[in-house]
């Protein structure tokens, strides 16, 4: 269940860059394969060999050269073929496809009904037939649609059309933090608090709902032109009172290895909001210094660190940055989940003070009540130590007394001597 980073991202605006012709071929591809007419595979063999005339009829007509297709479907194909690449799914005309993953392709599309654009993510044919997939699918729809937020991608229908199992949701124009981080963008501290500050008031949100994401990360972050942040992808997301799924996940690894809190990597006890906290705190840090707290190449070392490893503080690699947000990354990425905010309503409290250009005032208590704590225990210790002296010490202070005891009686003889002669 570890999602590394590098997969690609399936959510509604991981555009690619392809052709008109290339766009309906892929349409085709997909409604045949759906269908059951022709596996992905042979779709693939006749559509990879360079120098071959690209778009929808000449798919079809290679297809009925090769076999894969009869000479019958292949005709009746294309007198469908406008049916095919626009209408897989009754009601919504498929318009062209924006990214693609695992377990499934995602595609912009209008709603005829509504006449509004929207994102279909579709699952892959050939997992139709896994129905932990589809159930997956489902709950991630069903889930999303508990929540109604500004700063959250909003569900609107899920169902099966035939072998099509899909899931329409808010179909939003922009970029992903993780398109711009690795366009080399290192963000401003103010533009990187209001991200995190709207990302922060969706995560309360669903927290209040009952609902845990468990993989906040630049990649399921949207930004829209106006620069709203749009929180994306449920798939990994969990309800807290669902005991029979915490049951069935206990001791899994789920998260995104770069941003993971260090309670999701061997979670021996239930994860709650401050997982997703850890993992907004490393998101913000990855966007301010431009690298993750913890960099490396491989899976392990990277799980190991957020569980071992001391966090350098954003502020000592970017010295642009101030130390109230170096404080505020820290308070939210601690590894004892106990030491970070306890809830969303907390971290949004000292995002505002730091958008505002107030110190974090929640952060700067903690330290304060830490400091008067170290005081007052040192107070203590040093008390003891006069208590708990050790014998040698004591046994000289006496002879001190002893010593003062003496000269004053050896004084007081010598006055009284003198006074009898």
């Amino acid at each position: 269940m570890v999602s590394p980073s590098a997969k690609p991202n399936l959510g509604p605006l991981a555009k690619a860059d392809v052709s008109p012709l290339q766009l309906d071929e892929e349409r085709l591809a997909h409604a045949l394969v759906s269908r059951g007419l022709v596996s992905r595979d042979e779709v693939q063999r006749c559509r990879t060999s360079a120098g071959k005339e690209g778009g929808p009829d000449a798919l079809l007509a290679r297809l009925v050269k090769a076999g894969f297709l009869t000479a019958n479907q292949g005709q009746r194909a294309k007198q469908e073929l406008s049916t095919l690449l626009h209408q897989q799914i009754p009601g919504y005309e498929l318009l062209e496809k924006l990214g693609q993953g695992s377990m499934g392709t995602v595609y912009k599309a209008r709603q005829l009904s509504m006449d509004r654009l929207v994102a279909i993510k579709i699952l892959h044919p050939r997992l139709a037939a896994k129905h932990d997939l589809i159930s997956r699918l489902d709950r991630e729809a069903h889930l999303a649609a508990k929540l109604s937020h500004n700063n959250i991608v909003q569900a609107i229908d899920v169902g099966v059309a035939g072998s099509i199992h899909y899931f329409v949701m808010e179909y939003i124009e922009g970029t992903t933090i993780k398109q711009e981080l690795e366009a080399g963008k290192v963000y401003t501290e103010h533009e990187a608090l209001e991200i995190a500050l709207q990302v922060a008031q969706a995560l309360r949100h669903a927290h209040r709902r009952g609902l845990i994401h468990r993989d906040i990360k630049p990649a399921n972050i949207i930004l829209t032109p106006e620069r709203v942040a749009k929180l994306a992808d449920l798939g990994m997301a969990r309800e807290t009172a669902d005991e029979e799924r915490s049951r069935a996940e206990k001791g899994m690894t789920i998260g995104t290895p770069f941003y993971i809190a260090p309670e999701q990597v061997y979670p021996l006890e239930e994860i709650d909001g401050r997982a997703d906290i850890y993992s907004l705190g490393a998101t913000l840090y990855h966007m301010v210094t431009g690298q993750p707290p913890f960099p490396g190449s491989r899976v392990d070392e990277v799980l190991k660190a957020h569980l071992e490893r001391e966090l350098t503080p954003p502020d000592h690699l970017n010295t642009s940055l101030s130390s109230g947000l170096g404080e505020v990354v820290e308070f939210m990425m601690a590894k004892d989940r106990r030491q970070r905010y306890p809830s969303a309503d907390d971290l949004i409290l000292d995002l505002e003070c730091l958008r505002n250009g107030r110190a974090p005032k929640l952060v700067r208590e903690r330290i304060a009540a830490g400091t008067l704590k170290e005081l007052a225990q040192g107070d203590a210790d040093n008390e003891t130590d006069t208590m708990l002296a050790p014998k040698e010490t004591r046994g000289r202070m006496w002879l001190v007394i002893l010593a003062c005891f003496l000269a004053v009686s050896f004084v007081c003889n010598v006055i009284l001597l003198l006074r009898l002669l």
